[in-house]
């Protein structure tokens, strides 16, 4: 196990660096910062628990590197797993060296949540010598030990289940990946292949995959320090939270504004995933938010419970300002099903009899807390109210709520019809295929665009096609590259084109976060006739100073690039953008980087990229075996959280809360393709299947309160 352990430590060093030295902007700080990282959380191994949730929103720089399979948050994950299995590699070769038990002392079984700890001599949270030696003058021992025994042979039961079901679902994931890289043209690996490429088949196993590398560490530490796990996990998804919903204050304060309710524009926060849509912020939204709930509820002190309640306020914006229905209806059920979790009698007796310190019954009934909580559930109702009540954005979007369904219906048919043959139904078709497979099975369902590398002698070009059976894009595909927002003055925009078709092409520079354009310089619309030789084009664009309708806050800025058709593919090459001021803002404008900085988006047109509902993106990629075995470990989660060694921890309402709601948005959209949301999801997942109410007490109150025999 040591060797193991030392050997998947070695190769998440190995592959974090390699990641890291080909990091399209920052590969001179970033390999050193990696191998920082991988020392500290060594030395710390509970740090990962924190700063992996905390970090997630902000760790993913797709749109200014152009990488879509890989991104910086794989950097993160890579050295948090090298870091664990490093510190669990060496601690097991220290006490080896060591004497494990005591002369004379047998060795005791105990019921734990990982294979990798609870070895002989560790006796974290038991009963004290004097507790057992009373139980023994009282006559009650014979009792005791059998219910002891019978309570441990439950817990190992259900912990080897869960072990057993997650290496299930590990082999369906192997195999599932292994079939989309063949399905895709197997190998070699690009760092810049998009979504109908082998890399996407590793770009939706990753989450999952790490996680794995994770759990040993992660089971240890609910296992051995649960007090210390649960309050990093807590304030990590929680901080987390906050980051994105701050992204969210800005992102719309730059752009429709932040009291502008009824301007189509629907926030993204920092997930740039959803470039081709998906619901990488209503899943990490859906699994955060209960955590807001955590930081008021739990809060000890004043001070606590004002930050507790702002990140509440934001929190609750951010969740509006989505306009998503089903974020709306997750959170409203999720928030029920908290709020009866937390006010059921059964649950604060069981709870308030296990807990060190204050009850939570008592903290509830300070005069401060009270009135503290009566106005923020007035300033929430204000809020909601505020956003529903002023702008006519959702109503729009609640009465095409039937028309909606219709055509999500249609699009569940078609993604299903691409399941032939009893071995796909079982197996699937293979993780990461859905984009291609849609897009060339289901008529008048293709992608709006593609972007392709042709290499011509020596010099590489970038190839923009359309979508294929001849329909046009109607520029609802857009290759971008970051750029300084754009202000007053006047743009020289160069580049060389060729067609061989008539052809239409846009070129502008716009304020743009991700899907939305606020304010952009007069696009300039390139007629091309069709030859077949290069041609040289330069021509001006005039800057706007302001936005329309933001605030004067630091906003982004996109170069944008469109084809209008009719043609099937345009060439591009040597693109320039320069300022008033001589500056160049485009990099890697000749491709000879390959796809380094640029980015692209869909508009409107996201159909061919998701099968809009969580599991039925299961079922296509993995087949019945692995939606069974998804559901299975659900099963099993959920009722470790109700009624098993878990249901009386202190996160044990907040997991069953996340996990609710994140089901009931992957009712309505994928998840699971979104990598960031996607880890979040499997992360509390594997808390919820080895949570132990061991860690709400240090000293247990009843034999009944442990499942470990001691």
């Amino acid at each position: 196990m040591t060797g193991l352990c030392g050997a998947l430590a070695i190769l998440a060093v190995l592959f974090g660096t390699f990641i890291a030295l080909h990091h399209p902007l920052w590969a001179a700080w970033l390999t050193p910062a990696f191998v920082v990282w991988c020392i500290a959380v060594w030395l710390c191994p509970a740090l990962w628990l924190f700063a992996l949730p905390a970090l997630l929103p902000v760790a993913g720089f797709s749109a200014w590197t152009g990488w879509i399979g890989i991104e910086e948050f794989d950097l993160l994950a890579l050295g948090a797993a090298a870091g664990c299995q490093a510190q669990m590699a060496t601690s097991r070769c220290w006490r080896a060296q060591r004497p494990r038990t005591t002369a004379g002392e047998p060795a005791q079984p105990q019921c734990l949540a990982s294979p990798s700890v609870g070895r002989p001599g560790y006796r974290p949270d038991v009963v004290s010598d004097r507790a057992v030696m009373a139980a023994d003058a009282s006559g009650k021992q014979p009792q005791e030990d059998s219910r002891r025994a019978l309570g441990w042979f439950l817990c190992a039961g259900r912990v080897r289940l869960a072990w057993i079901g997650l290496g299930l679902l590990t082999v369906s994931y192997l195999s599932a990946m292994v079939r989309g890289l063949a399905d895709a043209g197997g190998f070699p690996l690009g760092w810049f292949q998009g979504y109908e490429e082998p890399l996407n088949s590793l770009r939706v196993a990753k989450s999952f995959l790490l996680v794995l590398l994770l759990l040993p560490s992660l089971a240890s530490l609910l296992a051995r320090r649960p007090r210390l796990a649960e309050r990093s996990l807590a304030a990590g998804v929680a901080t987390g939270l906050g980051c994105v919903a701050l992204s969210v204050l800005w992102e719309r304060a730059g752009f429709p504004g932040l009291l502008d309710f009824s301007t189509h524009y629907r926030s993204t926060a920092l997930f740039w995933e959803m470039h081709v849509g998906g619901a990488g912020l209503d899943g990490f939204l859906a699994l955060a938010a209960p955590f807001a709930v955590y930081a008021v509820v739990q809060a000890r002190f004043q001070w606590l419970w004002a930050l507790g309640a702002s990140l509440a306020v934001i929190a609750t914006y951010a969740c509006l300002t989505t306009f998503s229905r089903g974020v709306y209806l997750a959170i409203a059920i999720s928030l029920m099903v908290l709020a009866w979790l937390l006010a059921a009698p059964w649950r604060r007796r069981r709870v308030s009899a296990m807990e060190r310190g204050p009850a939570l019954v008592t903290l509830a009934a300070e005069p401060w807390r009270v009135c503290g909580n009566r106005v923020l559930g007035v300033v929430l109702l204000i809020e909601v109210l505020a956003v529903l009540g002023t702008g006519d954005f959702m109503g729009s979007r609640l009465s095409a709520g039937e028309r909606d369904l219709g055509g999500r219906l249609q699009h569940w048919r078609e993604g299903l019809s691409l399941l032939r043959g009893p071995s796909e139904f079982l197996f699937g078709r293979g993780l990461g295929r859905f984009p291609a497979d849609y897009s060339q099975a289901v008529p008048r369902r293709q992608m709006p665009g593609r972007l392709r590398l042709v290499e011509e002698g020596n010099a590489t070009h970038l190839r923009v096609l359309g979508p294929r059976q001849g329909l046009r894009s109607g520029g609802a595909f857009e290759l971008l590259q970051r750029v300084p927002a754009p202000f007053l003055g006047t743009y020289t925009v160069a580049l060389d084109v060729r067609t061989v078709q008539p052809a239409m092409l846009s070129v502008g520079l716009c304020h743009k976060h991700l899907l939305y354009a606020a304010s952009c310089t007069q696009p300039a619309v390139i007629k091309l006739a069709g030859s077949e030789g290069w041609r040289h084009v330069s021509l001006s664009l005039i800057g706007q100073e302001g936005l329309s309708g933001g605030w004067p806050v630091p906003v982004l800025g996109f170069f944008d690039l469109r084809s209008l058709g009719p043609a099937a593919f345009i060439d591009v090459d040597n693109l320039s953008v320069v300022d008033a001021r001589g500056g160049q803002l485009l990099a890697n404008g000749g491709f000879s980087e390959g796809m380094s900085q640029w980015f692209f988006s869909s508009r409107h047109d996201f159909l061919s990229w998701h099968i809009d509902s969580l599991f039925l993106e299961v079922l296509i990629d993995q087949g019945v075996v692995g939606l069974s075995l998804l559901l299975a470990l659900l099963a099993m989660a959920f009722a470790n959280l109700l009624r098993g060694p878990g249901g009386d921890h202190v996160l044990a309402p907040y997991l069953l809360s996340a996990l609710l709601a994140c089901l009931v948005v992957g009712v309505f959209s994928s998840l699971l393709d979104m990598p960031r949301s996607a880890f979040l999801f499997y992360l509390l997942l594997c808390c919820a299947l080895f949570l132990n109410r061991r860690a709400s007490t240090g000293l247990l109150k009843a034999p009944s309160a442990s499942f470990d025999t001691r």
